[in-house]
Formats: C-alpha cells, sequence, structure tokens
C-alpha cells in the first residue's frame, strides 16, 4: 500500500507552532529560525490544501482544522517517539547539565523545575552552583546561567530590580519610615554581589547612610536568611525574594526607588552533549523568567 504523507518536517513545525502557540517558541525548541519555521507550515497548508493557522497580524491562532490536525499530529509523534525508545532501548533519560549560581538555582530556579519535568520527562536535569567564570567550566555544563551578558550567543531571560528588605519583625521593632531611620539598623552585604547598598543609597540621594553595624556573607542567600531572621536588612533582587515578599517573610522597603540590576542570562556551551534538549530548557526559561520579570516586588 503506497502512502500519501506530508513533509514530515513541515509536520514537525507545525506540531510544535501549534503546541506551543508561537512560531518565535517553536523555531527555539527546534533549533532552527522564525521564517524556517513559517515556511515549513506554508508547504503543509499548500501540500493539504488547508488553512492551519489564522493570520491577523498580532501572533498566529489555530483554525478549526488546524486545532483537529494538531492533536493528531502530536499524538502521532509521541507514539512514534515512543517507539523509537523501545526499539533504540534508549529509554534512559536525556541528562542535561545546568551550572547556575546559588541563591538563583535556590530561590528561582528549584521551585520551578517540576513544572520544567512535568512538560519534559524525557530530560534529566543535573544542577551544579557556581558562579565561577565560564571558562573554568571546560565542557562541564550544557547550558550556564549567569546575571550579565555572556557574549555573542547569550541570551537574557530575566530582568529584575532590587530593594531592602526586612522581616515584619524587624519592622515591628524598629520601624523604617524614611531613609534616615536605616542608620539605626544592621545593614546585611553580600560579596557575591558586591556593592549594592552602595550603589542604591547613591541612586536614593543617601550615600552618606552607613547603618548602625554591618554584617557580610559571601553568598547572597546567607545575607537573605539573615533578614529572613531578622538580623538585619538585606538587599533583595525581586525574582530571588519574590515568594518571601508574597508570603509576607520579607516587606520590600522604599519601592518607589527600585535599583535597576544586571539581567540574568543563559548561554548553550559548545560542547553541549544534547543541543534540542538544551533548547527546550532555553526556551522554557525564557517563558518562566518573562512572567517572573512582569511581576516584579509589589
Amino acid at each position: 500500500m503506497h502512502r500519501r504523507l506530508p513533509p514530515l518536517n513541515a509536520i514537525k513545525a507545525f506540531e510544535a507552532a501549534g503546541r506551543r502557540g508561537s512560531l518565535t517558541l517553536a523555531a527555539s525548541e527546534l533549533g532552527v529560525t522564525h521564517g524556517a519555521i513559517s515556511r515549513q507550515i506554508r508547504i503543509l497548508e499548500d501540500w493539504l490544501g488547508a488553512s492551519l493557522f489564522l493570520r491577523d497580524g498580532r501572533g498566529v491562532a489555530l483554525t478549526a482544522q488546524g486545532q483537529q490536525f494538531l492533536l493528531e499530529t502530536t499524538r502521532l509523534l509521541d507514539d512514534l517517539a515512543r517507539a523509537s525508545q523501545k526499539l533504540t532501548g534508549s529509554d534512559a533519560r536525556e541528562v542535561l547539565r545546568i551550572n547556575a549560581p546559588q541563591t538563583f538555582t535556590m530561590r528561582w530556579l528549584i521551585p520551578r523545575l517540576p513544572r520544567f519535568a512535568a512538560l519534559h520527562p524525557e530530560v534529566e536535569i543535573r544542577l551544579a552552583a557556581s558562579i565561577d567564570p565560564l571558562e573554568r567550566l571546560g565542557d562541564h555544563f550544557d547550558l550556564a546561567i549567569r546575571r550579565g551578558n555572556l557574549g555573542k550567543t547569550s541570551t537574557a531571560f530575566l530582568s529584575e530590580t532590587c530593594l531592602p528588605v526586612a522581616s515584619p519583625g524587624l519592622l515591628a521593632q524598629r520601624p523604617v519610615t524614611c531613609l534616615s531611620d536605616l542608620a539605626g539598623h544592621t545593614l546585611l552585604h553580600a560579596e557575591s554581589i558586591a556593592g549594592l547598598w552602595a550603589l542604591w543609597l547613591d541612586q536614593a540621594g543617601a550615600p552618606n547612610i552607613v547603618g548602625a553595624a554591618q554584617l557580610r556573607f559571601e553568598p547572597l542567600y546567607h545575607s537573605l536568611q539573615a533578614a529572613l531572621d531578622g538580623v538585619g536588612i538585606a538587599m533583595g533582587p525581586s525574582a530571588l525574594v519574590a515568594a518571601d515578599v508574597a508570603s509576607g517573610r520579607l516587606i520590600p522597603l522604599f519601592p518607589e526607588l527600585a535599583l535597576v540590576m544586571e539581567d540574568f542570562h543563559m548561554v548553550i556551551s559548545q560542547n553541549c552533549h544534547s543541543v534540542r534538549h538544551a533548547r527546550l530548557f532555553q526556551s522554557w526559561l525564557l517563558d518562566n523568567g518573562t512572567s517572573t520579570s512582569a511581576e516584579g516586588l509589589a
């Protein structure tokens, strides 16, 4: 029996675009350009003689025919992937090595990882926490995350601002209603992001405030934990303290004086073991980073 099959690359492009609801996200997932995805979808529409997407200049949406075809193509591609794994004995999950700063890993990445695992159970994430320059890591990572630009192939995915944060218990004992009140508190510093207090105070127009005492920690998460314990007031990057602020464990001070920080960037290693899975993770980071950046500190 002769099968009349549509072009497989066009099917893959359509399925990714339909499932993600975006040509850009589909392009990132498959490791091709936005234009390549668009061309493949048009090839498929011409082959089928049917419109799969509505195009109105503001994005793409599936037609009724496209919605039905997406259900079938997703099911068939999943079945094909499972059959291939059984035949090749490759049921073991693909390992993706992520290298990221300690506080970012603990406070932002780990709480969100179950969402990625639910979407991509075939990928096993192996995390290493570090702020070392990438050249020191050699080929021991597939995707690295750092604050600040990482070069030509670097992609920004998470924007942050920074404010002083303190526990409600500490503020109940010694309220902070104006900048001069900070002089009566212990200021908590993190050497891993040195100078945040100086930058913020300078921007706030109070560079001479030094606090009643100073405590310095190497990692940022130690200074934030000290703030949670009521030891003093720390500088809190918005994405990394958002959960504590939302729960009321930390209170941001002077929200109108937020300090803009460098974005978090990600880069895929030239020696990446699985570029496809790294791009899946890259796309997922972009989705989650955009939503987090929009939240800020309430």
